[in-house]
């Protein structure tokens, strides 16, 4: 269905649709592709109410993780931020020097343009940040996704990102914010890119 929408919305009106879509070519080789691994923090998990208070990302390019190119902003929601302090740990008088909706969906858009936007469980996050996109910058958003949900081994349930990082010996972070995770999960990325199956985009499981 989302594929659906995407081909319609380039149909309809391909000029906003280029001002905030790109296209990948799936014959690129891995090792030359950019990833963008992003993480939110929102103020809950309501895809139709909540609202982004921060975005953190990092770029894999050449299979290399860019830290001096890493992203991170917060955001100035519309409303009080209160209970959900306790989850996100954004504080009110950290957001007070925060951006705009607008101002962190163009920024957003000129960091991620022309990679593969990449995450763990990245439904909600993808959820928001397009909705973030249509209601800020005025398109629909439908960018080529990669969901490292879908590129490991899974059984009964759905495993952390800390249990994969721990099973793949790779180190763990008691710092949590939108762009620490965005680099933790960024180095599981990194590992499964080398080590599976995958040599050029078209072998990865790409969503839009």
């Amino acid at each position: 269905m989302t594929s659906l929408r995407r081909w319609l919305s380039k149909k309809l009106n391909p000029t906003a649709w280029g001002e905030h879509n790109w296209e990948v070519e799936k014959k690129q080789f891995v090792d030359r592709a950019c990833f963008v691994v992003f993480d939110t923090e929102t103020t809950g998990l309501d895809l139709s109410s909540d609202e982004v208070l921060s975005i953190g990302a990092v770029k894999i390019q050449e299979l290399r993780i860019d830290l001096s190119t890493s992203f991170y902003v917060l955001v100035r929601p519309d409303k009080p931020v209160r209970d959900s302090v306790k989850i996100h740990g954004i504080t009110p008088r950290e957001l007070e020097g925060a951006k705009s909706k607008k101002e962190a969906c163009k920024a957003f858009l000129d960091y991620a343009r022309g990679c593969i936007l990449s995450g763990y469980f990245l439904r909600i996050d993808m959820s928001m940040v397009r909705r973030l996109v249509k209601e800020e910058c005025g398109a629909p958003f439908y960018p080529y996704t990669l969901d490292l949900l879908d590129m490991v081994e899974r059984r009964e349930r759905i495993p952390t990102l800390e249990e994969l990082l721990k099973s793949h010996r790779l180190p763990l972070s008691t710092f949590h914010n939108a762009l620490e995770d965005a680099y933790m999960t960024a180095l599981l990325l990194l590992k499964l890119l080398r080590e599976g199956p995958y040599r050029r985009l078209g072998d990865l499981p790409l969503r839009v």
